[in-house]
């Protein structure tokens, strides 16, 4: 309830009342938080791109990326972009998941870059 107050807050500010928000703060979000969360989609694919090479080329486990720098885009996203994190918690809690393999984690943060338009920047 207190993340839809701050995001009504956010989006209040500068909106027409025409605004489509649908909960991940995409329409009604301010310019930097849609910039980070550009970002952590942009991190997101970047790790899935290596990921998948890694894999493809029967690289040893170790070759395979960390995710750090997803995780650390995760951290930098606005409070109101947590929500439609699923029953899993909050965006960072899922991206850890994703990272260490949990391949339904990885799947809410596709569909949280799908919602918030960045869709072509993920795999």
């Amino acid at each position: 309830m207190a993340a839809a107050v701050v995001a009504g807050l956010v989006g209040g500010c500068s909106s027409d009342g025409s605004d489509g928000s649908d909960g991940f703060g995409d329409s009604g979000a301010s310019e930097m938080d849609r910039a980070w969360q550009e970002n952590y989609c942009r991190e997101l694919g970047s790790w899935q791109r290596a990921r998948n090479s890694a894999t493809e080329e029967g690289a040893e486990s170790g070759a395979v990326p960390d995710g750090d720098a997803v995780v650390s885009a995760a951290r930098q996203l606005p409070s109101a972009a947590y929500e439609g994190a699923g029953d899993d918690g909050s965006m960072l809690d899922v991206t850890v998941m994703a990272v260490r393999g949990d391949t339904n984690a990885e799947g809410e943060a596709v569909a949280y870059c799908s919602a918030a338009g960045f869709e072509t920047l993920t795999r």
